[in-house]
């Protein structure tokens, strides 16, 4: 365990709460966000850039430019190699639905997979939760810092530019809030693996503002600075106890189990 993890943060052992950031982050804003930490201890540009960051002598992942389900199932997964077991979810999402303004929180209750993620695995799979646990104890923080949020039920798809038209019956009977791409995923995959994990969501754009309105620019960043702040000030109120899961998740043996043979004696991820 911790090798995996040790390739994207340059250490086995990551911490136990970690931050990911879906969609695409500004390098200034990406560099704002670490300035809020004590210390960057080590930093990789992939096609996700992680960071290991300490504060108050405890040592935290965090991850941005997580673009798409794919990306964050595997980010997840590698996080729980080095030991991070709470993840707390940061995103964009369209919330035209609701009349949404731009620069809003929305903590939501459900995520559909629209994604396609889980369908050739498991087909019933039709939504992912967030921790409650969690969830409740990141509302707790929002309440006593004067955060507005608002609950909702998103619904991940596959892109920005590929997805089911909104005027649709699945969305009429699902009443979305926002729509965007990673959280279902962020859910899904982090319960599977034994990881409390609870979403946030700053609304970016809605019916009346696309995401390239330069006016509404500056209410997304200031919503998301906001809560960063608020986070990494509490960000050891989230410890938690572990997950319980059936039994003990490991890459290695995961992958060792899905190559074709399994008593193949050159499987290298079954001598792990």
């Amino acid at each position: 365990m911790g090798k995996w993890a040790k390739n994207i943060f340059g250490q086995e052992n990551i911490g136990e709460i970690g931050i990911v950031v879906a969609g695409t982050s500004l390098p200034d804003f990406e560099k704002s966000i670490l300035k809020m930490f004590d210390k960057v201890i080590s930093s990789k540009d992939l096609v996700y850039h992680t960071h290991l960051v300490k504060k108050n002598n405890r040592v935290y992942p965090i991850v941005f430019n997580i673009y798409g389900a794919p990306a964050m199932i595997d980010v997840l997964t590698l996080m729980h190699d080095g030991g991070c077991r709470t993840v707390i979810f940061i995103g964009a999402a369209y919330g035209g639905f609701k009349n949404l303004d731009v620069g809003s929180t929305v903590i939501p209750n459900k995520s559909y997979h629209f994604d396609g993620i889980y369908h050739p695995i498991e087909p019933d799979r039709k939504f992912g939760v967030p921790d409650r646990e969690l969830k409740n104890k990141m509302e707790e923080l929002f309440k006593k810092n004067n955060i507005k949020y608002v609950n909702g039920t998103n619904i991940s798809v596959p892109a920005v530019t590929f997805q089911m038209p909104h005027a649709n019956q699945e969305y009429q009977k699902i009443k979305p809030s926002t729509v965007e791409m990673e959280l279902a995923a962020c859910y899904s995959r982090a319960k599977d693996i034994g990881i409390r994990n609870a979403g946030i969501l700053v609304i970016s754009d809605n019916r009346k503002s696309s995401v390239g309105d330069q006016t509404k620019k500056k209410l997304r960043y200031s919503a998301k600075i906001k809560i960063f702040k608020i986070i990494i000030k509490n960000i050891n109120s989230f410890k938690l106890s572990p997950l319980k899961t059936e039994k003990e998740f490991s890459i290695d043996k995961h992958l060792a189990s899905i190559i074709e043979d399994p008593n193949d004696k050159t499987n290298i991820y079954k001598k792990n």
